[in-house]
């Protein structure tokens, strides 16, 4: 391997500003809004769910519905397991068979896996596949590999059938498909890791049969410091040895934690791993690089997704993502010329693991008392929000070299966003005052506002107490709902001169705080009206959801409810960058609702009107 950590971190810090150094007063930072190399923010707008059966509830129809109204591109992708033996819910571990195809003789019954599916292409959300886990009618077991793979392969030309004439094939061959899940771990696969590259070749086999064009991907494995990189130079050396064999992404899961025993997790392993991976491929694969994704799509803080870890709760896992993909923005910048791009992502979306308020599981919604299906944002969610602010061209970053320190500026069409990130090796530490100067803005007047993730912004957690796990009842849960939202501090400001193209701004970001600087230039045009999609009373709560803004300069939605005079009383805070809200009525109503969205130019577009909303608590 001719990278090293320090090597990875410190393309990071050439780009990004993520260096070693010490804590000053007013540190100088600075940025040049010209344009650069590429950015994607879908390459860290992923989330993960284990049992694709569990997205077709109800429970995922309010998860979902919320990830949509954040859209576009903050929830760009899902990953999923189990959609070849769907028809069973399962928590963490695979342990049935499921209903997909029971018996040789019986046909395949792809409904339960459709269902799931269309629940995110609805949505607009991408589907991650892995392609797992035995039905009864492969093998016994759905982690034990068959004697030979004759009715596996049977089974995914069968479910690529039935996928592209559901959802049509250019939509099918936009998804990633992810042969197996993790072969190195007992729990998802009982064979060795040389069956593993026989299941891949018969997959790639039954793929090409198909005729059907598809992103087939993998090893997937678990980074385990032992055999994490000896695993995965054996599946390079498998690719080289057997050219015809298709892989467009090359996936494994890199935690910031795997011994027990240790406490904080650490970015640089992550940032190994990738390097590790991306040199290998350059010296074994090299015809293969050219446009070859390396995908860490478990890049958690911590191994153990139903285990309660309080960081998950707080400012904390935002700044780890934060943190995550200005180092593999980094990565991709360094790399661009050979071809390679680097994607993390979270397994993060596991709401039916939550059990009771704050309860440290991890997901990015927790629960009221109320009701399972009376979600509040975790903090976690304000990354996603922060993300489909960011533009599809890096800038330039420069900083003092400091370790705990991630910088990442972005340009797009309309806006110039800069994502910071304060993410320590161990908890504590003073706050970091920084003298920050955005360069060469190319408008003379502009809108700035700075986001805020920290312990007293957009955290829930921390207003409910920071207690793991906490009483939520009803009447908390309304307050807590509005802190959870993405906030800005100091307030919107619009139509600021930038007569030499530059902004100059003082910023605190205390330890695990995520800041973004979103700048957008004067515009007098209003935003179009939102056009409602439902307004519907629930448990004494009503349900509100209308149509996105995507639009560049989009700041807040304006929520109000409409009593029997016409008298409008405002429900939600400013800015609701989502198109969705949750009225706790206090009366059985009817009632009205109206919305509309204001600019970050301070311009208000046309009132749009609800049905009436009868409420019963």
């Amino acid at each position: 391997m001719r990278g090293t950590r320090r090597q990875a971190l410190g393309a990071a810090a050439a780009l990004l500003g993520a260096r070693r150094g010490r804590a000053q007063a007013a540190l100088a930072l600075g940025a040049s809004a010209r344009p650069g190399p590429a950015f994607r923010a879908a390459d860290f707008a992923m989330v993960g769910v284990f049992d694709a059966d569990w997205l077709a509830t109800p429970l995922y129809a309010r998860v979902l519905d919320m990830m949509a109204a954040s859209s576009p591109a903050g929830f760009a992708a899902l990953r999923c397991f189990g959609i070849l033996n769907a028809g069973v819910r399962e928590n963490v571990v695979p342990v049935e068979s499921g209903g997909t195809w029971p018996a040789l003789d019986a046909p395949m019954d792809f409904a339960a896996s459709l269902a799931a599916l269309e629940a995110l292409v609805a949505r607009g959300i991408t589907p991650f596949l892995a392609l797992t886990f035995f039905p009864a009618a492969v093998s016994p077991s759905p982690i034990e590999p068959p004697p030979d793979f004759a009715a596996w392969q049977r089974l995914v030309a069968g479910f690529l059938d039935a996928a592209v004439a559901r959802f049509g094939a250019a939509a099918v061959a936009s998804w990633w498909l992810e042969v197996w899940n993790e072969p190195n771990m007992p729990p998802f696969w009982r064979g060795s890791f040389g069956r593993y590259l026989d299941l891949y070749r018969a997959t790639a086999a039954a793929v090409a049969r198909s005729g059907h064009r598809v992103r087939l991907g993998g090893p997937a494995i678990a980074w385990v410091p032992q055999e994490g990189p000896s695993l995965m130079r054996r599946f390079l050396e498998f690719l080289r040895d057997e050219p015809e064999m298709p892989c467009a992404f090359l996936s494994y899961h890199r935690k910031g934690i795997w011994v027990t025993e240790e406490t904080e997790p650490r970015i640089g392993r992550l940032a190994e791993a990738a390097e590790f991976t991306a040199e290998e491929a350059l010296r074994l694969v090299p015809e293969r690089c050219r446009d070859l994704a390396i995908v860490n799509n478990e890049a958690d803080m911590k191994v153990g997704f139903d285990a309660p870890y309080e960081p998950r709760m707080s400012e904390r896992f935002p700044a780890w993502l934060a943190a995550v993909a200005a180092t593999h923005a980094a990565l991709s910048a360094r790399y661009e010329g050979r071809g390679l791009r680097f994607l993390a992502a979270a397994d993060n979306a596991n709401q039916h693991l939550v059990r009771a308020p704050f309860d440290g599981r991890r997901a990015l919604l927790t629960r009221s008392d109320a009701s399972p299906l009376d979600l509040i944002k975790l903090p976690v969610f304000g990354f996603y929000e922060m993300l489909r602010l960011l533009g599809d061209r890096l800038g330039k970053a420069e900083a003092p070299a400091r370790d705990d320190l991630f910088h990442l500026v972005t340009v797009g069409e309309g806006r110039i966003a800069a994502l910071l990130a304060r993410h320590p090796p161990a908890p504590g530490g003073a706050p970091l005052t920084l003298a920050y100067t955005l360069r060469d803005i190319p408008w003379p007047m502009v809108n700035l506002a700075v986001f805020r993730l920290d312990a007293t912004h957009g955290n829930a957690f921390a207003a409910a107490g920071r207690r793991m796990p906490a009483a939520v009842p009803p009447a908390e849960a309304a307050r807590l709902r509005a802190v959870a939202e993405l906030g800005a501090d100091p307030p919107l400001r619009s139509g600021l001169a930038v007569p030499d193209g530059s902004l100059r701004l003082d910023l605190t970001l205390d330890p695990y705080a995520t800041l973004l600087v979103w700048v957008t230039p004067q515009d007098p045009a209003p935003p179009a009206a939102p056009r409602w999609l439902e307004a519907r009373a629930e448990d004494g709560r009503v349900l509100l959801r209308w149509t996105p803004d995507g639009t560049p300069g989009f700041w807040s939605f304006e929520v109000a409810r409409l009593d029997a005079a016409g008298t409008a009383q405002p429900i939600a805070p400013v800015p609701l960058r989502a198109a969705s809200w949750v009225d706790t009525a206090q009366e059985p109503g009817p009632w009205r609702y109206t919305v509309r969205a204001r600019s970050a130019s301070g311009m208000a577009g046309p009132v749009a009107v609800s049905d009436p909303v009868t409420s019963r608590a």
